[in-house]
């Protein structure tokens, strides 16, 4: 059983990826708090040309620096989820699409069954409307 799945692109205009938010993931992962299941990478040139590379498709000098979060590989991201990703690509950007698996929840999950209730919906708001809500709230 997985607990919420959530999935997110990050972005990186001129195709500029470092590797500088892998110290972040490999730290959340550790707390426990979410797992990675799965991480794609896409990048669109300037031509409009897209590279797709899976994490398990990485040289084996860049799979080693990956390596903490990928314990298990479980690859649930779809070649669909990923064409969608790529065609909202801007030109000349590079992405990570990552798919989290919220371990916090588990626990609650189990709780819902075992009471003979169902979680119906779920769902993330996204950051735009955070923002505005915050500010809103600030103001007030």
């Amino acid at each position: 059983m997985y607990g919420p799945l959530e999935y997110v692109v990050i972005a990186f205009d001129g195709n500029n990826f470092t590797g500088q938010i892998l110290p972040a993931l490999i730290d959340i992962e550790a707390r426990g708090c979410v797992r990675v299941v799965d991480l794609v990478f896409v990048s669109k040139d300037e031509a409009g040309d897209l590279t797709i590379l899976e994490i398990s498709e990485l040289e084996e000098a860049e799979a080693a620096a990956y390596e903490p979060l990928f314990k298990e590989y479980h690859g649930l991201l779809t070649a669909e989820d990923v064409a969608q990703v790529a065609v909202d690509l801007p030109m000349n950007t590079s992405a990570a699409v990552a798919l989290f698996e919220h371990r916090w929840a588990l626990g609650l999950q189990w709780a819902v069954k075992a009471a003979g209730g169902q979680m119906l919906e779920s769902g993330f708001v996204n950051p735009e409307t955070q923002a505005e809500v915050i500010a809103e709230v600030l103001e007030a």
